[in-house]
């Protein structure tokens, strides 16, 4: 076990190892597009969800295509096979992390949409789901180190990993499909709105 842990990877076991790692930073950085795209507009409407419908539907519409962003995550991770015997650990660690941040996301959503028709979201639950993740993130990255130490690779070709990952994210054709019809009258009626900035200030709403 210890000589596993530590020997280094190297040949086609090495190359492999360098395929897969591209191919879970790809993941990350799409992730990093999708969230970004969520916090824009939470920063652009947080402040008018109170009164206003059209800034609800926005911030739930933005929330419903991070669910389902987190959802194809998930999907994505789940087609990348086979996982080369020296990544197994990071890509188990890497897979529970999708999991924990689909959980949340879409435990956000329904936050966002009680908030949204006048009702308290889950608060504790929401920040339950948080903290999951981060103790799964914490995890990966640990495995994410010790994983780039066995490869030994120069710090110009994980740059390279990064910046074609990165590219990829930015022209990924995948595309969420829309609220239903159903989801959006509901938001869109005269209910009184409530929106607690501490759950947007704690960061129980800002995606990662």
């Amino acid at each position: 076990m210890g000589l596993l842990g530590n020997s280094q990877v190297v040949g086609d076991e090495l190359q492999r190892c360098l395929a897969y790692y591209e191919a879970e930073f790809r993941m990350t950085a799409f992730q990093t597009r999708e969230a970004d795209l969520f916090n824009n507009v939470l920063a652009k409407y947080g402040n008018s969800i109170i009164d206003d419908p059209v800034a609800a539907n926005a911030v739930c519409a933005a929330a419903d295509r991070l669910v389902q962003a987190a959802k194809e995550i998930v999907r994505r991770r789940e087609e990348i096979q086979p996982i080369p015997e020296a990544a197994f650990s990071l890509g188990w660690a890497w897979h529970m992390t999708s999991f924990a941040y689909a959980a949340w996301a879409q435990a956000t959503l329904s936050a966002i949409k009680a908030l949204a028709n006048g009702k308290t979201p889950h608060y504790k639950y929401v920040q339950h789901l948080v903290d999951e993740h981060q103790t799964a993130l914490l995890r990966t990255r640990k495995e994410d180190k010790n994983f780039l130490k066995r490869l030994r690779i120069p710090e110009d070709e994980i740059e390279r990993i990064v910046d074609r990952s990165i590219d990829a994210a930015e022209t990924d054709s995948w595309r969420p499909e829309p609220p239903s019809k159903s989801d959006e009258e509901g938001i869109a009626s005269k209910t009184t709105f409530y929106f607690s900035p501490s759950l947007q200030r704690d960061g129980q709403l800002i995606a990662e």
